[in-house]
């Protein structure tokens, strides 16, 4: 009996081999005063919301160490990057699946206008990174405006 393939894996199977490819073609190129030029290989998957206060990010970063984690504000861009380090010894070995991303990784957000990035907060935990960003408080008293 002929088997029947489900149309809709395989549109999953091509969508997942086009990301691949336009992620080695768009290695994010980035530029940091003390590492010179950097290319990422992979960008992680991250979630971004904003409550009353605070901006929030948390980035999936599983099998990455802290101390191989950086962040920094560049004027109105918040940069992460670090790398993950393929620590098993595959030699005399042949993959047959590697699909977790290894090697140079970077996201780059930038900044909205009502925050204050000289107070950036970050904790990693589990393997997610969070980080916090408080907003100004603006004042929405109403002010009139005298025109001469």
């Amino acid at each position: 009996m002929a088997s029947r393939k489900n149309p809709w894996i395989e549109i999953n199977n091509m969508r997942n081999e086009m990301d691949k490819i336009m992620n080695e073609t768009m290695n994010l190129k980035m530029k940091s005063p003390k590492d010179g030029n950097r290319f990422s290989l992979w960008q992680p998957v991250t979630d971004l919301y904003e409550t009353d206060s605070q901006l929030i990010i948390e980035i999936e970063l599983p099998g990455v160490l802290r101390e191989n984690i950086n962040m920094e504000v560049q004027g109105d861009q918040l940069i992460i990057y670090g790398e993950k380090k393929l620590e098993k010894d595959a030699s005399g070995s042949a993959y047959q699946v590697l699909e977790r991303s290894y090697g140079p990784f970077s996201r780059l957000f930038i900044l909205p206008d009502n925050i204050q990035s000289s107070e950036v907060s970050a904790i990693f935990r589990n393997g997610v990174l969070f980080i916090s960003i408080p907003k100004v408080k603006r004042q929405n008293k109403r002010v009139a405006i005298e025109i001469s």
